[in-house]
């Protein structure tokens, strides 16, 4: 069995770079280091969440935004419009598009008008994407344990809540710097 690699010790903290941050809450002792080392551990973490989830997808013979949309459609409670998708995965309306008639191509999943709005289009999951979901689910099972096993009942609610919320700062925050890098090619 192969032993858990140790974590290198950080780097020293150059006191003369800039600081990143101002809110008070994100500095140490006038510091941005444990800042920019959460920034880093997260970033890290998202890779290896989007490794697994390259890996998943690979296992059914699909892209990892393919992957995205499957589980996200097979996991609803009924069915979800493209926009429904595009709002929940933080993707475009036209990249999800393109993306799910790759997958109605595919057999994986089904359109169908909405009885209500018949110009929407929604998504179901079919015979064929419920077949993929189980073969995958025992690999999922193994690598999300692993993935998050440092969380017991609480902390997995906790970092439920921590995450929806970064994911809403998220969004605001890419949307002012959009805002802010066309303001600055203007000038």
């Amino acid at each position: 069995m192969a032993r858990p690699r140790r974590r290198k010790a950080a780097p020293a903290f150059n006191a003369n770079a800039p600081v990143t941050v101002s809110r008070s809450a994100l500095l140490v002792e006038g510091s941005d280091a444990e800042f920019r080392s959460l920034i880093h551990d997260l970033i890290a973490y998202g890779h290896r969440l989007d490794a697994c989830r390259d890996a998943f997808a690979t296992i059914v013979g699909i892209s990892g935004a393919q992957y995205e949309i499957l589980m996200l459609v097979s996991r609803a409670a009924g069915l979800l419009s493209v926009g429904e998708v595009a709002t929940r995965l933080h993707r475009s309306g036209a990249f999800i598009t393109i993306e799910a008639n790759k997958l109605v191509a595919s057999g994986i999943l089904e359109k169908v008008a909405d009885p209500s709005d018949g110009r929407r289009v929604l998504l179901r999951a079919n015979q064929k994407s419920r077949e993929l979901l189980e073969r995958l689910a025992p690999f999922q099972r193994k690598v999300n344990d692993q993935l998050f096993e440092r969380l017991d009942a609480k902390r997995f609610r906790q970092l439920r809540a921590l995450a929806r919320d970064l994911v809403e700062c998220g969004d605001r925050a890419v949307a002012m710097l959009e805002f802010m890098v066309r303001d600055d090619k203007a000038a």
